[in-house]
């Protein structure tokens, strides 16, 4: 199936969080959110607002650098992993972590381009591009029947609230 894309800038962190739980309404177990993105680029606000969309607190929410995986219940329960300290594929399949790729909750995946495995085909990616200080391009992307309806769910129900770049 063909990609399915569009992005948003955003300009300012309660941007970033509300565009977050525009994506966390629309989600549903088995479902996996791929986030790649420099450090500060908003990654882990972004997640918050997906927690916030699931009724967790987003007070809660923590980059889960040191622990690789923090889960979260709410109405859907949330596996939030962070590969950024992992240093090669091994340390990385090593742990097993598509384990969490399963119908028993969400994945938010931070740093999933050094994910070295297979990540499930309706997997969304949401890349966050570093305008300035302040302003982020997040771009929104995915191949697959169940992440074009959640992209275009998303993409509806932000309508011209934020300023479209596409």
């Amino acid at each position: 199936m063909k990609d399915f894309s569009w992005k948003y800038a955003t300009d300012s962190v309660d941007r970033t969080v509300w565009l977050g739980r525009q994506l966390g309404a629309q989600l549903g177990d088995g479902d996996c959110i791929a986030l790649i993105g420099d450090l500060g680029g908003g990654k882990t606000w972004f997640t918050k607002g997906i927690a916030m969309a699931l009724n967790i607190d987003p007070d809660s929410i923590v980059s889960p650098t040191f622990t690789l995986v923090n889960e979260y219940a709410g109405t859907r329960r949330l596996f939030h992993v962070d590969l950024y300290r992992l240093e090669s594929k091994e340390e990385i399949m090593a742990l097993e972590l598509d384990e969490y790729f399963s119908d028993e909750g969400i994945v938010v995946l931070e740093w999933a381009d050094r994910w070295p495995g297979e990540l499930p085909e309706e997997t969304v990616r949401v890349a966050f591009i570093m305008i300035d200080e302040h302003t982020r391009e997040v771009r929104f992307s995915g191949a697959h029947e169940r992440a074009h309806a959640i992209l275009r769910a998303v993409r509806k129900s932000v309508g011209s609230a934020l300023r479209q770049n596409a």
